[in-house]
């Protein structure tokens, strides 16, 4: 599975900002099409406009749409912005081009009204990985959401990479493996307000389960949290209706054996936000499962 880097500045957000200056870490796919406000497929067949911004120009184009996977189906045209020519590039620039098609994931510009970006490593895939867009979507749509608890719910996804056809040693000894999964937890506000989650490692918030196809229990190295001071970029927003990562993925233990695996998992708060934050802080335990299948 190849990695895609995310801005560290972002933390344990997902939507990228396009004017900074920073490196990028790995977020699964599902999580930039949950934020999108469209998914669709096109290509971009003019250049509509151009955008002065914080010194610089930005491109507008406009992508003619071919299928909706994400939004209205009536959609026809969406505006596409980019950093157009500059005496300067950022590391974080994504630009696109005229005659560019593909699978766009879109998120609206906080300024320009009815104008879009597609300014993260994988917010554009090409044709060929429409399926993959089409299957992670299906996969989002099926997560298994924990019981609502003062309007959060607790989900996870797990990723499989498979081992098949690889060398690989454990402890100096050849292990026939099948597949290497990692599940990333996920929250998602329901209630009627924006709350603020926890995300301290320090905390050991999380508790997990991991059982295999014949029922017992296989052992999950958490490592080391450390310490250190909660700080106010911990206490991570979520508005109504939105899904976010918390957490930074859990690696699971080596799959060997094929069929159904299960994960469960809890996430627990008893910390309030103090002079660190203005707003809401959600307390209490979430408890919830994630299902998946090695063949």
């Amino acid at each position: 599975m190849k990695k895609i880097l995310f801005p560290l500045i972002a933390l344990a957000g997902w939507l990228a900002v396009p004017h900074a200056q920073a490196s990028w870490m790995y977020v699964p796919l599902e999580l930039r099409l949950a934020g999108a406000q469209y998914v669709v497929v096109g290509k971009i067949d003019r250049i509509v406009d151009g955008i002065e911004r914080h010194n610089r120009t930005y491109d507008v184009g406009a992508i003619k749409v071919s299928k909706v996977i994400k939004g209205p189906k009536t959609l026809k045209e969406v505006k596409v912005m980019w950093p157009g020519p500059a005496p300067f590039a950022l590391s974080t620039d994504i630009k696109h081009r005229k005659g560019q098609e593909g699978v766009w994931i879109l998120y609206p510009d906080k300024e320009a009204k009815g104008v879009f970006w597609a300014s993260f490593p994988t917010d554009y895939q090409q044709l060929k990985e429409l399926p993959k867009v089409e299957a992670k979507m299906k996969a989002l749509n099926s997560i298994a959401w924990s019981k609502s608890v003062g309007g959060l719910q607790l989900g996870a996804i797990v990723e499989q990479r498979s081992l098949r056809g690889q060398k690989v040693a454990v402890k100096g000894r050849p292990v026939k493996a099948l597949a290497n999964a990692t599940a990333y937890m996920l929250v998602r506000n329901t209630g009627k307000a924006a709350t603020h989650v926890v995300n301290f490692p320090a905390d050991q918030a999380f508790a997990y389960r991991f059982i295999g196809p014949d029922g017992k229990q296989l052992p999950i190295n958490l490592g080391n949290p450390g310490a250190g001071k909660i700080s106010k970029h911990h206490f991570l927003s979520v508005a109504n209706g939105e899904m976010k990562a918390i957490g930074y993925g859990l690696r699971l233990p080596m799959i060997v054996k094929p069929g159904k695996y299960t994960l469960e998992l809890a996430y627990t708060n008893k910390r309030k936000g103090g002079n660190l934050i203005k707003g809401a802080v959600w307390a209490g335990e979430l408890k919830g499962k994630a299902v998946f299948e090695v063949k």
